[in-house]
C-alpha cells in the first residue's frame, strides 16, 4: 500500500509540480468532509510523502 501511495505522490508532483501538495490537501479535505476516514487517511499519507519528497529534493 505504501508503494501505491508513493506512486500517487510522484504522479501528483509530475503533473502539478509545486501545486501537488495543494491538490493532495484538497482531496484529503473532500474525504474528510464526507467522513470517509479510510480515504482521508490515505490522502493524509500522500501529503506526508509529498512533504518528504519535497524536503529531500531541497537538501540535494
Amino acid at each position: 500500500m505504501q508503494n501505491d501511495l508513493q506512486q500517487i505522490a510522484i504522479a501528483l508532483i509530475s503533473q502539478y509540480g509545486e501545486e501537488a501538495m495543494t491538490i493532495a490537501m484538497l482531496r484529503a479535505a473532500e474525504y474528510a468532509a464526507s467522513l470517509d476516514e479510510s480515504e482521508w487517511a490515505r490522502w493524509e499519507a500522500v501529503i506526508k510523502i509529498i512533504e518528504t519528497i519535497n524536503t529531500d529534493s531541497i537538501k540535494h
